[in-house]
């Protein structure tokens, strides 16, 4: 008995169906490698809040414009300049961030790590204004808002401004490092220190010896020999 042959015609295969899928399968990996991209940039360069990490990747698609490229009549311009951000929510900004008048660091409240973030960048142009701004905030809230981890960069940044101290801020300062040393994820943040800023923690523990030496705290003086086992 004879069979029958069959053909791959009897398949009925959708063939138009089948290149938008392999068109979508493209589209999918060249925005998983980009935006992977993108996300490691992130990351290199240390960005300071999750919504700027959130930003960077979503705007990877994006290309800077040319020489040549122009933009006529941009009053009637109605594209959305970056729509995947458009469809996702952005985190409301704290009223005591958004306001560009409103007051400086001794009467700012923060109490999130995001809210620490987008005040210390917009408004803390200075090692001297950090360091206002990081004292005023306080050992006990730093602790608090930085209880699981020190994104950013922003421990080296920390030590980078911490290091102008003045004699009368030295307690200050040693009891703000103990407070970030307590972070959960404090060794992390510490491997993103740069070779200078480890540097400079070393320094800095120095030079709040040497001013301790000159006090009979010998309270302050261990707690500085164990900052100085978790930092150097």
């Amino acid at each position: 008995m004879s069979s029958k042959k069959i053909s791959h015609d009897d398949d009925h295969l959708d063939f138009k169906k089948l290149e938008e899928e392999v068109q979508t399968a493209v589209v999918n990996d060249e925005r998983y490698w980009r935006e992977n991209e993108a996300k490691i940039r992130a990351v290199e360069q240390r960005v300071p809040t999750y919504d700027d990490f959130r930003e960077m990747v979503l705007a990877a698609h994006l290309k800077p414009l040319e020489k040549e490229d122009k933009i006529n009549n941009i009053k009637n311009f109605t594209q959305i300049w970056n729509q995947p951000a458009t469809l996702f929510p952005r985190s409301n900004i704290p009223d005591n961030i958004q306001n560009e008048n409103e007051a400086k660091s001794d009467q700012v409240t923060v109490n999130s790590g995001q809210e620490f973030a987008q005040y210390w960048k917009r408004y803390c142009k200075t090692h001297k204004e950090k360091k206002a701004f990081l004292l005023s905030v306080g050992a006990s809230k730093l602790q608090s808002i930085f209880k699981v981890e020190i994104a950013g960069g922003l421990l080296g940044e920390f030590i980078e401004c911490l290091y102008t101290f003045e004699d009368h801020e030295a307690h200050l300062v040693a009891n703000c490092l103990e407070s970030l040393s307590k972070s959960q994820r404090f060794s992390l943040s510490k491997t993103f220190l740069s070779k200078r800023e480890l540097e400079l923690c070393t320094l800095l523990l120095d030079k709040l010896v040497e001013k301790q030496n000159k006090t009979d705290d010998i309270q302050c003086m261990d707690k500085l020999k164990v900052l100085r086992n978790i930092y150097c």
